[in-house]
């Protein structure tokens, strides 16, 4: 299921102190009315190697960025408009117009008007404002991700990454970000490599040794999958043909395209011996049948190597409680043991899930009496927990879990003008990360 992924107003500086001294009474003083993860979980992950400070070169950011604002805002022929399939004579999007109503449907929770039902011009503006900042703030993550998963001194292989809610793009963007750098890196481990080898030498290994038919620079190739509620097609449409764009503005150290040769398929399999390919379905993973559930999450031209949920999960959850544990429990049936699945969201009190309702009783102060013995709320993290280390017991491990973080941008280096309301912000978010195992 796609968004909404931010259904609450932008958080003052003052709420997220709130927030922070909230999180650290709670971890000292559990409150009686609400269970507490510390009973049914492991106190500590198994693996807390990865390294999710690491980015990507700020040139390369930059260039990401020009990605959106090119694939998505571009009207004038540079860009997007040079696609044959792009409609003739578009007007220009009225950005600060398109993302205040975005903002009323997200703050009455409208989320039918903000998605699913709206406009391909109110979905590139929700692009544009929220998916561009999201994207740099993935890249840490992915990069420390694909890593794993991809060791240098593994063969190339196939890899296949599904984002669960990756309709708006930032996933799409900054797996390509990414794997230009792992390419980049691995292109420069090659040369350095062919420096230090004598011409003889050269010429034996170049005799011996196959090049891979299916891989680029060495490190093989990687496919991926964006599932979402809403229909998001024409969006990653734009976004597939500006990561192979040339027409992209870039610089010295990072010149477009992105990635050359990506495969869009909306509708066919994505073959990853492309190097990059990209397939978008319009799914409702909560309802969605087991057939359909696995061919979204299995490609016969590709591994699967990794699930995401990028602020995605806290909303299946409050959809319903029982369906997005059943979800959660479908995929563990379904995924290879080695997968890993990845869990960001926003952090404290914005990812909670209420279940019961009651009515006040007359006197009771806000929040208490009668509403605060039948409301209960569950801190997403919880939730999670629950469902794939105790339900789905044996089946999991935790490999990282940290409750907040912060993705600061660099703010005086990287230019995003795209319109009023539309401005590069950092991120704040909760993120667990789980191998799937045999079991």
């Amino acid at each position: 299921m796609g968004p909404p992924r931010n259904n609450q107003r932008k958080p003052t500086k003052e709420q997220n102190a709130r927030d922070a001294k909230k999180d650290k009474k709670k971890s000292s003083q559990p409150s009686s009315r609400r269970p507490t993860p510390q009973s049914t979980t492991p106190q500590q992950p198994n693996d807390t190697h990865l390294d999710l400070s690491t980015t990507i070169p700020l040139t390369l950011q930059q260039l990401l960025l020009n990605v959106f604002k090119t694939g998505l805002l571009s009207t004038d022929g540079h860009g997007w408009l040079s696609n044959p399939d792009s409609p003739p004579g578009e007007a220009p999007l009225d950005l600060k117009s398109l993302i205040q109503t975005i903002k009323s449907h997200l703050y009455n929770r409208d989320f039918d008007s903000a998605f699913t039902d709206a406009s391909e011009d109110l979905l590139r503006a929700y692009a544009l404002r929220w998916s561009a900042s999201r994207a740099l703030g993935y890249a840490g993550v992915f990069k420390a991700l694909l890593a794993e998963c991809i060791p240098p001194s593994a063969p190339p292989s196939s890899t296949h990454v599904v984002c669960i809610g990756g309709g708006a793009g930032a996933e799409i963007v900054a797996l390509a970000a990414v794997w230009r750098d792992l390419l980049d890196e691995t292109q420069t481990r090659l040369s350095a490599r062919l420096v230090g080898m004598s011409l003889q030498d050269a010429e034996t290994e170049a005799s011996t040794t196959p090049a891979p038919t299916d891989a680029v620079g060495g490190l093989g190739s990687l496919a991926v999958t964006a599932v979402d509620i809403a229909d998001w097609s024409r969006v990653v449409d734009r976004l597939a043909f500006a990561i192979q764009s040339a027409d992209v503005p870039g610089g010295k150290s990072h010149p477009a395209p992105l990635l050359g040769g990506v495969q869009l398929e909306g509708r066919g399999e994505a073959d990853a011996r492309h190097g990059f390919a990209v397939r978008f379905r319009r799914a409702d993973v909560l309802s969605i049948p087991d057939a359909e559930l696995k061919g979204l999450l299995h490609i016969e031209a590709a591994a699967t190597a990794m699930v995401t949920l990028m602020f995605t999960l806290n909303e299946l959850f409050s959809t319903s409680m029982a369906k997005a544990t059943g979800f959660l429990l479908r995929v563990t049936d379904l995924l290879r043991a080695g997968t890993l699945l990845v869990v960001v969201d926003s952090p404290g009190s914005y990812s909670t899930v209420k279940l019961g309702k009651g009515k006040p009783q007359a006197g009771g102060g806000e929040g208490e009496g009668e509403t605060a013995a039948q409301e209960r709320k569950y801190p997403m993290k919880f939730l999670l927990d629950h469902a794939l280390l105790s339900v789905a017991s044996g089946r999991w491990e935790k490999v990282l879990s940290q409750d907040s973080r912060w993705w600061r941008r660099e703010a005086a280096r990287l230019r995003y003008d795209v319109g009023e309301g539309a401005g590069l912000e950092d991120m704040r978010f909760q993120v667990h990360i789980y191998r799937r195992v045999d079991g």
